[in-house]
């Protein structure tokens, strides 16, 4: 339930950051001479997809709508940024799908090819993603060991335990600098439960 919020809030945000960015003006798109992409995008004049400037809007909509002064915000923002880490860390983008299979064919762990990094996978993979592509890749072998099995199970357990007590532990830290607003606000974006 929780990665549904999350990836609810995501695409809420990207939403957002498109409606607000038409009121500006356009920025030019660099041109993508012979497929510069690895073939698989054919989306014409789009923009490549920038986590960091996404961030950054959504860290700028948040100020915004806490109607913070600079100082205000200097105590609030590194406990967001916090937030929004431990949130990353603490996904497993899988489910039975495996790890992160957003942009092609599927593919699986490498990559594979030219395909750059920001199109394919917009952030690299979070050491839980990781354990659950390995922990996938064990139990779609239908003769893979018990015991190893067993282990992976065990080890991927351990991470997701400590990434939601990460997460739990930087919510609670921005919890206590916020106005019930601010909080509600927060909950609203699914940042905090």
């Amino acid at each position: 339930m929780n990665r549904i919020a999350i990836l609810f809030t995501v695409l809420c945000t990207l939403a957002c950051g498109m409606v607000m960015s038409e009121d500006a003006a356009p920025a030019p798109t660099p041109p993508n001479p012979g497929g510069a992409n690895g073939g698989g995008g054919g989306g014409g004049g789009r923009q490549r997809f920038d986590p960091e400037q996404m961030r950054k809007r959504m860290l700028d909509r948040i100020k915004e709508q806490f109607g913070s002064t600079d100082d205000e915000w200097k105590a609030v923002e590194p406990k967001i940024e916090a937030v929004q880490k431990a949130q990353a860390a603490s996904r497993t983008m899988g489910g039975f799908g495996g790890g992160r299979q957003r942009g092609g064919n599927g593919g699986g762990g490498g990559g594979g090819g030219a395909q750059p990094a920001d199109e394919a996978n917009p952030a690299p993979q979070s050491d839980l993603e990781k354990k659950t592509a390995e922990l996938k890749a064990l139990t779609d072998n239908k003769d893979a060991d018990s015991k190893a099995v067993k282990d992976k199970l065990a080890e991927f357990r351990a991470l997701r335990d400590k990434s939601k007590t990460d997460l739990k532990k930087a919510q609670d830290e921005l919890r206590e600098l916020l106005t019930p607003r601010q909080e509600a606000l927060l909950v609203l974006m699914g940042m905090l439960d």
